[in-house]
């Protein structure tokens, strides 16, 4: 039924909205009633039929042009009170109610003022050939009238900015989800493919001149593709719905400095020369800085391996009461083949997952003509600002 009447209400008869046509109509029918039957009795029929016609006519007009609506409703007025006698039924006053609350509703300020004024005037104009008092009756009546007009349009326009400001914030929401997502990405394949292509250069060599040599770099390829096969069905576990997740396995917790010998080690059977340090407290992380810390230095390490090539590489991890310090610095190089893999998206995912973290980040050039990358993460979550500055 509500499904029903909402499609009436926005359906149009003859470019006329309905709601306005049957309103119109339903005008219509008690105006000629009202005019037939003399109840009031305004003058000759020949000239209240019309005019009847006319006033209650206007509301049909009322969205699709206000301003022909004002101009009936007007013109009707004033010619009546020339040719026989006033306006003064109900319906009159209605159709009139109607429209000046109309233009003010739907047109702009000085559109609306103007409506305004013509309104005003045409009932002056007819109280005064009538010999009538009411002025400010008239001035108070529709200047109410055309003000709860204005009120209308602002509270719809604050309304429609409310609605709008929500579909911008869920716009920008699911835009920095996609990023979160394409970085997780990112960084878990460019590092497992990069550690499968310099395993795979080292297979092919092996397999030309010692078959048994290859066993070594194709296992690390193995080892390599099943991490990082893992870590993607880890990511799609938590982008599942909630009743999906509770129906499928166990999510595996989000890789953190724990893992970061593992990840070394993987470096190492990739032929990269990696030295590990780490000095870390016993508190524990939150876990966003944990998976950042991580993910910092497997980006890191991808570099090395796709910029330098397999030069010697240190990595060094400090936890302070403060901060995290990571520095992943490798000594000058090139990669294999001459030339770096890669669209050269790593250092861009550094920077953003540092700068979400309210971190720090220096990365450039050693004096040894290497490469150093240098972050520090707080130990505590930042908080998000929304835009607008809302909390």
């Amino acid at each position: 039924m509500l499904e029903r009447l909402g499609r009436w209400r926005t359906r149009r008869i003859a470019g006329f909205p309905a709601p306005d046509v049957a309103l119109a109509l339903v005008l219509l029918v008690i105006a000629i009633v009202s005019v037939l039957t003399g109840n009031p009795d305004e003058g000759p029929t020949v000239v209240t039929l019309p005019a009847a016609v006319a006033t209650t006519l206007a509301v049909a007009w009322r969205v699709r042009s206000p301003f022909v609506a004002v101009g009936l409703i007007a013109a009707a007025g004033v010619a009546q009170s020339l040719l026989a006698g006033g306006q003064g039924s109900l319906w009159a006053l209605v159709a009139s109610a109607i429209v000046t609350y109309s233009a003010a509703a739907y047109y702009p300020e000085g559109k609306a003022a103007v409506a305004g004024v013509i309104v005003v005037a045409a009932n002056m104009i007819a109280e005064r050939i009538d010999n009538g008092v009411d002025y400010l009756f008239v001035t108070v009546l529709f200047g109410g009238i055309w003000l709860l007009g204005r009120a209308s349009r602002l509270w719809r326009g604050r309304v429609g900015f409310a609605e709008q400001h929500q579909q911008d914030l869920a716009r920008i929401a699911v835009a920095e989800e996609r990023v979160r997502i394409a970085r997780e990405l990112h960084d878990i394949v460019a590092h497992s493919l990069s550690v499968i292509a310099v395993q795979s250069d080292a297979a092919e060599a092996a397999l030309g001149r010692e078959p048994e040599l290859a066993r070594a770099p194709l296992k690390a390829i193995r080892t390599s593709a099943r991490d990082s096969l893992g870590e993607i069905r880890r990511l799609l576990q938590v982008l599942r719905t909630e009743e999906d997740a509770a129906a499928g396995d166990t999510v595996k917790p989000a890789a953190g400095i724990a893992g970061i010998p593992q990840l070394v080690t993987t470096a190492r059977a990739a032929g990269l020369p990696v030295e590990l340090s780490i000095d870390t407290e016993n508190a524990s992380l939150p876990p966003v800085i944990d998976l950042a810390a991580y993910r910092i230095v497997q980006e890191a390490l991808t570099n090395v391996i796709k910029h330098a090539g397999l030069v010697s590489t240190r990595v060094t991890v400090r936890q302070g009461p403060l901060s995290v310090e990571l520095e992943v610095a490798n000594a000058p190089g090139k990669p294999p083949g001459g030339r770096s893999r890669g669209v050269g998206l790593g250092l861009l995912g550094i920077r953003e997952r540092v700068t979400a973290a309210n971190g720090s980040l220096e990365a450039g050039t050693s004096r040894d003509g290497g490469f150093r990358v240098l972050a520090a993460l707080p130990v505590t979550v930042p908080i998000p600002e929304r835009p607008g500055g809302a909390l």
